[in-house]
């Protein structure tokens, strides 16, 4: 997932699908896990959040962007850790 103004020509060629808006919605932890067992994430307690990221993206996938990259965007611009996920997105097209 690559801003359009930033992205190289390599970038155009490996990440050919555009959108120009893609929503997020997801959850925020609130406190920090109460232990260290397998589901302790789950167990914890969150508050939902979504949003929506404007701008136009390259995105590897025809659906929109990779989940992973996704999920590390919410998280750097919310500051916070949690649960992301894709909500929506709209394609500008193909190519520059």
């Amino acid at each position: 997932m690559f801003d359009v103004k930033t992205a190289s020509d390599y970038v155009r060629g490996a990440f050919p699908y555009r959108f120009d808006r893609i929503e997020v919605k997801g959850s925020v932890f609130t406190r920090p896990a109460t232990g260290t067992h397998l589901l302790a994430d789950f167990e914890r307690p969150r508050e939902a959040v979504s949003f929506c990221l404007l701008g136009e993206w390259y995105c590897d996938f025809p659906s929109g962007p990779h989940l992973g990259e996704l999920a590390s965007k919410a998280a750097d611009i919310l500051g916070a850790d949690g649960f992301f996920g894709l909500a929506g997105a709209r394609r500008a097209g193909t190519g520059a």
